[in-house]
């Protein structure tokens, strides 16, 4: 390239580099200025080492996230109150058997039937009075016996339909339901019998299902009581279930007492206190003679029945007496002048018995026999309450009573009309 060539070209860039330098003209350096390190750091001493268009898309992201965060944390609160209202405190147990939960949910439902059946029942006997009231106005005697007998049933029903003695009788029929489920399981492995003896059939069921509908009032549906306590038609057919199993088992039960049956002659000490039982109890160990448990008796039973009597119980037999000495002095296994433990008995007081004599073929009066079988269910409840082979936990107080486990129809607040006591000529 000549000389001549080489200063043309610096002359041109001179003038490039004037003209760029002269005032007024403005310079666009914005990429350059975004690429530089100012060094100063971005957070907690860190970040100096960036360039500023590093900096601001991090300060972006950063933004984002956090936005995107806490975005996340309400809808994760929200979902889980969601769950936790509508599956875990349903599903949380307001009591259990032997290990076997009973939900609030389950409960929820089980109190809205009850409630329903006592509603419909006090409202049908309340329609029946008033369709009595002009033939007791007319002298009727046969209505105006009729209506004291539903003046009374009303009274009866009223009194039962409040919060808290339908929380109270629903969670008792709900553990009931629970022992005579576990209870049917030992008889079908014991006694080899069928299950279908205490299970509700489906036919059962509908035939139960179809008197309830029938029994609402005028004005008042199964529909709309469906809806309103948001329940199924197969959950009231889940409760229905409990009451034909209880009428089930009280049919086989009554069907086990028979005459003549095995029985046994006894003789017991009752105490006030299981120390007072477990002194006794020790002595009798050392010295079980007639004697000394004539002398025992008169001394430290409670049993005014049998105190001065050396104790003698007589004759025992089966769904006859306590239920909890039943348990234990029918057992098969037991021997003449065998001596119990110390037995906690349903009323909460302390037993020593002696086994004095054993019959397997004795009569029971008929008459004894008629009650012990029409009381057989509420006589093995009993004794499977108080059994200590059974736990059956405190029923929560609150979960009882809470707001959301009480039905919406009926109205458990509603105050139900009086009964009507007319008189003839009125």
């Amino acid at each position: 390239m000549s000389n001549q060539t080489l200063q043309k070209s610096r002359a041109k860039r001179r003038a490039r580099v004037s003209a760029s330098t002269r005032p007024g003209t403005f310079n666009r350096q914005t990429a350059r200025l975004e690429g530089r390190r100012d060094g100063k750091p971005l957070i907690f001493g860190w970040g100096g080492h960036l360039t500023r268009r590093q900096k601001e898309l991090l300060q972006r992201r950063a933004a984002l996230a956090f936005v995107s965060l806490v975005g996340l944390i309400v809808l994760g609160v929200g979902v889980f109150g969601v769950i936790q209202q509508n599956v875990l405190i349903p599903n949380q147990a307001i009591v259990k058997i032997n290990g076997v939960a009973v939900s609030q949910d389950q409960y929820r439902k089980a109190l809205a039937y009850d409630a329903q059946v006592v509603w419909n029942r006090v409202k049908g006997e309340l329609k029946e009075q008033g369709e009595l009231l002009p033939k007791i106005q007319a002298g009727d005697a046969v209505a105006t016996s009729r209506n004291d007998v539903l003046t009374s049933l009303i009274r009866s029903d009223e009194s039962a339909y409040t919060k808290d003695s339908l929380s109270q009788q629903t969670i008792s029929n709900m553990i009931e339901d629970q022992l005579i489920q576990q209870g049917a399981q030992r008889y079908e492995r014991t006694d080899k019998v069928a299950a279908s003896t205490f299970e509700a059939s489906a036919n059962d069921i509908t035939a139960k299902l179809n008197d309830f509908k029938k029994a609402f009032p005028v004005g008042e549906s199964y529909g709309a009581f469906l809806d309103k306590n948001n329940i199924s038609d197969a959950d009231v057919r889940g409760v229905i279930a409990m009451d034909v199993r209880r009428t089930k088992m009280q049919t086989y039960l009554a069907s086990l007492l028979v005459s003549p049956t095995r029985q046994v002659h006894l003789r017991r000490i009752l105490s006030s206190s299981a120390a007072d039982a477990q002194k006794i109890l020790a002595q009798l160990q050392q010295d079980s003679s007639d004697a000394k448990w004539k002398t025992l008796a008169k001394t430290s039973s409670v049993d005014v029945d049998t105190k001065d009597v050396g104790g003698d119980m007589g004759w025992l037999a089966d769904g006859t007496k306590d239920a909890i000495i039943e348990n234990w002095a029918l057992a098969t296994s037991r021997h003449v002048n065998e001596i119990s433990p110390v037995l906690k008995d349903v009323n909460g007081t302390y037993n020593v018995i002696q086994i004095l004599a054993i019959d397997p073929s004795r009569k029971v009066d008929a008459s004894t026999l008629d009650t012990s079988r029409s009381n057989a269910l509420s006589h093995w409840l009993s004794g499977q309450r108080y059994n200590t082979s059974n736990h059956v936990t405190t029923p929560d107080s609150t979960m009882l009573t809470a707001a959301r486990n009480l039905p919406v129809a009926p109205d458990l607040n509603a105050t139900l009309p009086s009964e009507v006591t007319p008189t003839a000529g009125q």
